[in-house]
């Protein structure tokens, strides 16, 4: 008897775990500078906000992916559980990523690089810039402007998504003329697709809310 119950208890329990277990596949839309949450465009409809911990394994093609070369655009598969109405990952698969940053940032076929802020140079107006592939460049920021003047590189922050758009005066320099933050950066498509249906004030509420999910960093 007391065997039978045992059974049926962990059945109900293995029942209801699996009740909160659920898949995911969509689009990144958003995530914050330490990429542990995300707002995913999910391919059946709903947009939804996962966090993302960082002993998390992100996977591309069976293979280990460095979570800072993520992107708004990229395509993904997310094992998750929910957690007290939130939505916990369990795994990550890149399904299809963004593929002109990469291309840009080894061959620099382009003037426009993309990467991460990593650190700067003690107070000068030089920093580190963090590649697709655990590449670095450096970059010299002195004359380097953006969408509201002139850029300081102590504005900027750890982790921070940069669009910077330059010269190549040597193969490890980068000499700024622009430099455009764009961590909170949101394909158009996502947006367009969220807002659909909704009013103004909708809009509004619902941006302010995922934006204080994303500032709720589980570093």
């Amino acid at each position: 008897m007391k065997k039978t119950l045992l059974c049926m208890f962990l059945a109900l329990v293995a029942a209801q775990l699996q009740a909160m277990s659920l898949s995911i596949d969509g689009t990144v839309c958003r995530m914050n500078r330490s990429i542990d949450r995300l707002i995913i465009r999910s391919d059946n409809g709903p947009r939804v906000r996962v966090a993302l911990g960082h002993s998390i394994p992100i996977l591309f093609e069976s293979r280990t992916y460095d979570r800072a070369d993520l992107r708004a655009g990229d395509g993904v598969h997310i094992d998750a559980v929910r957690d007290d109405g939130s939505l916990v990952a369990r795994s990550l698969n890149l399904t299809m990523r963004v593929n002109d940053a990469l291309v840009d940032s080894i061959f620099r076929s382009h003037k426009t690089v993309t990467g991460r802020f990593a650190v700067r140079e003690a107070k000068t107006e030089y920093f580190s810039m963090r590649l697709p592939l655990q590449r670095y460049v450096r970059v010299d920021a002195k004359s380097a402007y953006g969408p509201q003047g002139r850029v300081r590189v102590g504005s900027l922050k750890s982790g921070d998504l940069l669009e910077v758009r330059g010269t190549w005066p040597s193969k490890d320099l980068l000499q700024a003329t622009s430099i455009s933050v764009i961590t909170d950066y949101e394909p158009s498509f996502c947006t367009t697709s969220a807002r659909r249906g909704e009013i103004a004030a909708e809009t509004t509420a619902r941006e302010a809310d995922e934006q204080r999910f994303l500032n709720k960093s589980d570093n």
